[in-house]
């Protein structure tokens, strides 16, 4: 890990989820979801208007724009 260390570069959601994070007005919302549809509901519980083209999943390595 880098330092200094930041949460939102690193995946955080325990198994069986996959890690995801969303822009938010004020940052990073990080999420662990079962799915793109599912990470964009429990997103929706942190901001009041979530935008798809703010999701990213974590790819492996670092996080990706998430896609369908």
């Amino acid at each position: 890990m880098p330092t200094p260390y930041t949460p939102w570069d690193w995946p955080l959601a325990a198994a069986p989820l996959t890690s995801y994070r969303l822009r938010g007005p004020y940052g990073w919302i990080m999420i662990g979801a079962a799915c793109h549809a599912d990470a964009m509901r429990e997103a929706a519980r942190s901001t009041r208007d979530p935008k798809p083209e703010n999701l990213e999943v974590w790819g492996g390595t670092h996080y990706v724009a998430a896609k369908g």
